[in-house]
């Protein structure tokens, strides 16, 4: 029957039935899995770290331990005991956490044993769960990037299907090169054809090298060599090749001397890479003589560093000085030490890092004088002076001469009061010095001020780090957060037999690298135990059928996979309320988690 025009009723709609709903639930999960795949693939995806060479900014497979002599709580890495017998042959031959394996407290050097976490139970952390952001590299340009100093997870180049993360930094189109634990680089137009040729033919040695390396080990067939290197592949050829690049390397060198320029770190990165060298808030209870610590020049005069404070009580006193006693070096307290034995810090390895930030809080109480903070690197000396009627200067003097101090640069801030506490800060950086007031910049050195001498740095090794000196007269005041803190350093030299094809490591000191259109490298923040850019020698069969298109120690642009950007998901927090899940740590550690920078 039909219905009535003038009817206010509306009619009913017919009625499902059961198979017409479960199609269309069947439909909307289907949906859902596809946006979830989609989301996936081209958006966001997350990761588990699986190794070290990150850290401490990314942990692997790790434990967290509070030492038992300062209170400094930090990470170190283990050896995941229930997966020995899955590992390879070849990460089984790493150093392995054992009943010997000590890990040292990077706040006052003190060695923890790590067996009460590494046992048989494997009562480890897993390693950082992290988000990554993928549609940025896929739609590209300069400001989607990829960046340098990015953290970016991409595809091993030796198998294409393990997934890396390090951190960027070098681009497509420069000269890199890592002097002194920093990173150095040129584009490649700003160079001379001579120049350009002479890296181009060391990258081509390289790649014969490489050839000839895997026609030893049958991993591919004579026949699919490119005819172009077929004939190249002589070891007199070679070995010509080869000499003739040496030849040409000191003038290389040279010309690289005048235009390579310091890459410094982006603001963000370097906050997540500055390293604990003391931090006088955790003092430890009894002090080895490798350890830190803070003492007067003066054993009569008017500073003291007792309790978690350094207070200089001098009015009308004249300058007096206290310093941080500490060996400043690349070692990463994340790696753990294995063996029997005492345990020396001084022995503990490392390059002396003199790139150095101090910072405190100080509380003025009286006087007309000032306080002031001294940083040296190699022969150079700055000093930075706070004044009580607000005066800033920034000082410099070559060591030779400590007395012949110049000013660089002044400012005025806020006089201080009675009572007034402030933040202060000085760093050497990046071959920049900077004076901050209240996480401010007050002061800094200029390029024309203070610039790097490449040469001077390519051959003289550097000597330890000379203390962090704080001075003061005529004041009363007490500095308290007493925190010295390195800069992270890219380590240049490793063992020969880890040499990369009997090279030095690639873009390290006097192996500069050329990299093409394309193509990045990558760093990783434990640089001691990173096999990043400087150390690839294994070509994966992703990449191997480009020949020479692909350069050893470079990722190409489509290997790379996104920049992470949170850790959504640190290893979990255990309790022994369920004893069934006391060994597994399930908890959410909302403390932990954090933005990647």
């Amino acid at each position: 029957m039909a219905n009535n025009p003038g009817s206010t009723t509306s009619p009913r709609p017919p009625r499902r039935t059961s198979g017409e709903s479960v199609k269309d639930t069947l439909d909307s999960i289907i949906i859902a899995f596809i946006l979830a795949f989609v989301f996936r693939a081209f958006v966001v995806e997350a990761f588990v770290i699986p190794t070290g060479s990150m850290a401490p900014t990314l942990s692997g497979a790790h434990g967290t331990m509070v030492c038992e002599n300062c209170g400094w709580e930090y990470t170190y890495g283990l050896t995941d005991y229930a997966n020995l017998r899955a590992m390879s042959a070849r990460a089984a031959g790493l150093p392995r956490v054992t009943r010997n394996s000590v890990a040292v407290c990077p706040n006052c050097r003190f060695p923890n044993h790590t067996i009460d976490i590494n046992d048989a139970l494997a009562n480890q952390e897993s390693g950082d769960r992290i988000l990554v952001l993928k549609w940025p590299f896929d739609i590209g340009g300069p400001l989607l990037g990829p960046h340098r100093w990015d953290v970016i997870v991409f595809k091993d180049p030796s198998d294409g299907v393990t997934n890396y993360i390090k951190r960027l930094a070098g681009l497509p189109n420069e000269v890199l090169e890592i002097i002194d634990g920093d990173v150095y680089a040129v584009p490649t137009d700003k160079l001379t054809e001579v120049t350009r040729a002479t890296l181009d033919a060391a990258r081509h040695v390289k790649y014969l090298r490489r050839l000839v390396n895997e026609l030893h080990s049958d991993q591919i067939e004579r026949d699919d060599i490119p005819a172009a290197a077929r004939d190249q592949l002589s070891p007199r050829y070679i070995q010509h090749a080869a000499a003739q690049v040496e030849a040409q390397m000191p003038a290389v060198l040279a010309e690289l001397d005048g235009k390579l320029t310091i890459q410094r770190k982006t603001a963000l990165a370097q906050d997540a890479l500055w390293r604990v060298v003391y931090d006088h808030d955790y003092p430890p209870r009894y002090r080895d003589t490798d350890q830190p610590f803070w003492t007067p020049r003066l054993s009569e005069g008017d500073w003291s560093v007792e309790e978690r404070t350094l207070r200089f009580n001098g009015i009308g006193a004249p300058e007096q000085a206290v310093e941080l006693m500490a060996s400043i070096t690349s070692f990463c307290s994340y790696n753990v030490i294995t063996g029997a034995g005492p345990i020396n810090y001084g022995r503990l390895g490392g390059m002396p890092v003199s790139d150095v930030r101090l910072r405190f809080v100080a509380d003025y109480q009286s006087g007309n004088g000032a306080i002031s903070i001294r940083l040296v690197k190699r022969d150079d000396m700055f000093v930075g002076e706070f004044a009580a009627d607000g005066t800033v200067r920034l000082l410099h003097a070559m060591t030779t001469n400590p007395d012949q101090l110049v000013e660089l640069a002044s400012t005025r801030i806020r006089p201080f009061t009675l009572g007034h506490q402030v933040a202060l800060s000085m760093q050497n950086l990046d071959h920049r010095v900077s004076l901050f007031v209240e996480g401010e910049e007050v002061l800094a050195t200029t390029d024309a001020q203070y610039t790097p001498n490449l040469t001077a740095l390519r051959t003289i090794p550097p000597l330890p780090t000379p203390p962090v000196v704080v001075t003061a007269r005529d004041i009363d005041v007490s500095l308290s957060h007493v925190i010295a803190e390195r800069d992270v350093y890219y380590i240049s030299e490793v063992p020969r037999e880890s040499r990369p094809l009997g090279f030095g490591p690639w873009g390290t000191c006097n192996h500069p690298m050329l990299l093409r259109s394309g193509e990045y490298f990558m760093l990783g923040d434990n640089s001691a135990q990173s096999k990043d850019s400087r150390l690839w020698d294994e070509v994966g069969p992703q990449l191997r059928r480009r020949w020479e298109n692909y350069q050893l120690g470079t990722v190409p642009r489509d290997q790379l996979i996104g920049r992470a950007f949170f850790v959504y998901w640190p290893s979990g927090l255990r309790t022994r309320v369920l004893p069934f899940l006391s060994n597994v740590g399930w908890i959410p550690n909302f403390g932990r988690m954090r933005w990647i920078r």
